[in-house]
Parts: C-alpha cells; sequence; structure tokens
C-alpha cells in the first residue's frame, strides 16, 4: 500500500510543524507500508536523514514571492481549482507518477481532495471559534471553510485530546466514531540521543546564556499570551526586587511589535531576550539550560513544549487552559 504524507509546512508553522516531524519520523518506523513523503525542499524536516531518499519527494513552487504568497494562500485556505493550483505546485505529478492508495494530511488542507485518493487528516484546534477576536473576518471564513470540507470528505480525522474531539463534533457535526485521538510523541526524540555536559556548554556560549533563565518557545501570536508574561516579569521586578532573564525564541508573528512595545515602556530591556529561530540542534539544550519553561498559553490543544519539557527534565510553570 502506497501512502502519501503531506508534511510540506514550514517550521514557522509552529506547533504544527512540530506535530509534523514527530508524525512523519514515527510513521517511516513501519517498514511494512510504503509511505511516501510530500514536501517541500525549503521545509527539509531534520534528523531524518538515516531513512532512505526513495521516501521522499519534493513539490516545487515557482519561486515568485507573489507566485508563493497565493499558493500558500491557497493550499492551506481557499477553494481553488485543481488545475490553478498545478500551476503553482507539482501536484499534477503527484497524481499521475504516484499511485496513492491514501493520503495523511498532518495540516488542515484542502490538498487531499484534490488529489483524488482517500485521506486522513489532523485538525488541532478551533481557536478561531473561542478566540475570534484574534483572527480578522477573512481568516475566520477560510478556516470555516477548509475545516468544513476537509473534515466532510475526510475517511478518519485525527485529533490529540478530547478537548479539540469534541469541538470537532460540536463545530463540524462530525460522528464521533469518524474520530480518533492520538497523541504524538515530543518532536525533539528526533534529535536528542545524548546530550553531554560539553554540548551544554558549547550551546550556552553560543547565546551567552545566563546561568538562570526562564524560556518561552512560541511564536509570537496573540494567544501565545507574551504581553502578560512581558508584565509579570516586569511585577516581580518592581514588587519583589527579582530581576529574573526571560528567553524567547519563535518568528515574529502578528503581536512581536505590539510585545516589545510594552518591553521598552516598562524598561525591561535588559531582562527580555528574543533570539529569533534557533536550529532544531540547540533546542534541546535551551530546555536543560532553562530554570523553567514558562507557557502561559491562553489556548493550546496540546502544547507540545510542555512535553518536551517534562522529556527533558525541565521545571514547568504553565497557565490552566
Amino acid at each position: 500500500m502506497r501512502i502519501g504524507v503531506l508534511a510540506t509546512v514550514s517550521r514557522l508553522g509552529g506547533g504544527v510543524y512540530q506535530y509534523t516531524q514527530s508524525l512523519v519520523k514515527s510513521l517511516l518506523e513501519y517498514t511494512n507500508y510504503d509511505f511516501l513523503i510530500i514536501r517541500n525542499s525549503a521545509y527539509i524536516i531534520p534528523g531524518l536523514s538515516r531513512f532512505h531518499n526513495n521516501h521522499f519527494v519534493e513539490i516545487k513552487i515557482r519561486p515568485s514571492d507573489i507566485l508563493l504568497k497565493i499558493k500558500r494562500a491557497l493550499y492551506i485556505s481557499f477553494p481553488a481549482s485543481r488545475e490553478f493550483l498545478d500551476v503553482l505546485g507539482d501536484y499534477r505529478i503527484l497524481r499521475e507518477k504516484y499511485n496513492f492508495d491514501f493520503i495523511i494530511s498532518p495540516i488542515i488542507s484542502l490538498v487531499p481532495i484534490y488529489l483524488g485518493c482517500p485521506y486522513i487528516v489532523t485538525i488541532h484546534d478551533f481557536q478561531h471559534c473561542y478566540y475570534p477576536e484574534f483572527f480578522t473576518l477573512k481568516e475566520r471564513l477560510l478556516r470555516n471553510y477548509v475545516y468544513k470540507h476537509a473534515a466532510r470528505n475526510a475517511s478518519l480525522i485525527i485529533c490529540e485530546s478530547n478537548f479539540v474531539k469534541d469541538d470537532i463534533v460540536k463545530f463540524l457535526n462530525v460522528p464521533q466514531e469518524r474520530i480518533r485521538v492520538i497523541v504524538s510523541p515530543p518532536a525533539l526524540n528526533l534529535y536528542v540521543k545524548n546530550m553531554h555536559d560539553e554540548e551544554c556548554k558549547k550551546v550556552k556560549n553560543k547565546y551567552n546564556l545566563r546561568d538562570d533563565f526562564l524560556f518561552y518557545p512560541a511564536q509570537f501570536w496573540y494567544h501565545k499570551n507574551h504581553l502578560n508574561l512581558v508584565e509579570a516579569i516586569n511585577f516581580l521586578k518592581e514588587k519583589y526586587g527579582e530581576r529574573i532573564t526571560l528567553v524567547l525564541v519563535g518568528s515574529k508573528k502578528n503581536n512581536f511589535e505590539n510585545v516589545f512595545k510594552k518591553v521598552k515602556d516598562l524598561g525591561i530591556e535588559k531582562q527580555i531576550r528574543w533570539l529569533g529561530y534557533v536550529p532544531e540542534g540547540d533546542m534541546p539544550y535551551f530546555y536543560k539550560l532553562a530554570t523553567a519553561l514558562v507557557m502561559p498559553t491562553l489556548f493550546e490543544s496540546v502544547s507540545m513544549p510542555i512535553w518536551e519539557a517534562f522529556h527533558l527534565g525541565c521545571p514547568v510553570v504553565s497557565s490552566n487552559v
């Protein structure tokens, strides 16, 4: 049986990227099946070099920035025609060259419908239903459309918690028997073997990390609640005289400017460090070096950094969502 796995999500996809990493690695352990990982050459998942290249096929995206933006919009958000989608990617070749029996899509997408074969799709959350203020009207409409049609045509729907399963039934009217709750292992398993003190020292020196710091790996989405975390850091300084260093990693999303304006207004620039994107190979050492992971998020289905912290013995301070 030939099974295609749609793994074209960018590392900027945050938790969905981590989920895809974990899923791909786990699936490739099953040698009785012919898995073909569909990926974009710009978004290579690390830690998979030991698997044979026959397991992978790359789709080609045109280099034009405009076309890339259109492709991304169609790929995850809009009911494009099959022909127009083919112009922007190599999905035509996928249909004609590879005789898929099944598609697994770890991202909510209409592409499996265009490929014309049965598929399983993962739905990660319904944040837009609980926090509509974090989304534009267009984003909410597109999400509703894609969720509805991807779920309607799927042979099976995967989610990572009973909370999301209940939401799938509630918002999409999907029978419970078509939903399975499957939690993925931490993606850090891909590249954590043995962690030595010498490597920890190298990472500490590379990023000039203090002996004690709090660590928060998250994209700057509104629901990640960076603003209140910054306020808490300032509160500890003002009330208790504790000058705690907070190390942030993650790409600039919609709340980035607001967060660092707040940091400047509070005068705590020396306490807040943003490192941007940190290579996957360095990430485990941040957990090892940190005093604790902080996770003040307002909304999650499953927070993978918490499980990664548990896996690596890092204390966790989390919101109660």
